[in-house]
């Protein structure tokens, strides 16, 4: 998916992450069981939220011991279950003309 000025914003690698953040409330965990450095997972967060202009994941920091938190929000939720949506629609679309 991309913005208006066709950069990208939106794919299957950041619905995953949203999914898994959403699983474990931690962009750590996450990106621990996604295979990629929460650093990164970080980037793709901020860099979507800037390009869409709206925030896809609140976040609290924990203390000195940790417990910190994570949330999808409601409009990234909401961008996840379209977006899965249009990947099954265009999977039956392919599949009735193949």
């Amino acid at each position: 998916m991309v913005n208006e000025k066709e950069e990208a914003v939106f794919g299957d690698g950041l619905a995953k992450l949203l999914e898994k953040i959403d699983q474990h409330h931690s962009v750590l965990e996450a990106s621990k069981e996604l295979g990629m450095s929460y650093r990164y997972a970080l980037h793709r967060i901020t860099l979507a939220e800037d390009r869409l202009g709206q925030s896809l994941v609140t976040r609290s920091r924990g203390g000195a011991k940790g417990g910190g938190s994570s949330e999808v929000t409601a409009h990234g939720k909401d961008l996840v279950v379209r977006f899965r949506k249009a990947q099954k629609d265009f999977a039956a679309t392919i599949k009735e003309h193949s």
